[in-house]
């Protein structure tokens, strides 16, 4: 399994901050391996919620189930995603109050498939790239 943590100032208010992190209709604005809404988004976001997503690192391409596994608004948002040739994901957006603004820290996991093959090795060291170019495109968004 490989896990990514990456946190990011903003000088953004926690508030706009966590308005910004969780805004799925936003996420083609700063999630750089994002393909788009495979499904409706939903008007309100619940634990229990799914959507389902295009996710793109080097040119392979899954489609990812996701439901909404916590979500403790104005702070957490987590989801587990499940996608083809057995790809699991976990992701974690959090909102941290770092004054005089906010931090973003975004917790990713994946196992399964390939993940445990030296492509799936490529993709997880790609990924850790992508998720910090991430993570600093949503602290630059307003």
């Amino acid at each position: 399994m490989a896990t990514i943590d990456v946190s990011v100032a903003t000088d953004l208010a926690p508030r706009p901050a966590w308005k910004l992190a969780s805004d799925l209709s936003r996420f083609d604005e700063w999630l750089t391996i994002f393909g788009g809404w495979r499904s409706e988004v939903p008007s309100t976001i619940e634990e229990g919620s799914c959507v389902s997503s295009c996710i793109r690192v080097k040119g392979f391409r899954n489609v990812i189930h996701w439901r909404v596994t916590s979500y403790e608004e104005p702070n957490l948002i987590e989801l587990s995603g499940a996608g083809r040739g057995g790809v699991r994901i976990s992701l974690s957006i959090e909102v941290q109050d770092a004054p005089p603004g906010a931090k973003f820290r975004v917790l990713a996991g994946l196992k399964g498939g390939l993940l445990g093959t030296r492509i799936g090795q490529l993709v997880a060291k790609v990924l850790q790239s992508e998720v910090r170019k991430s993570v600093t495109n949503l602290a630059a968004l307003r």
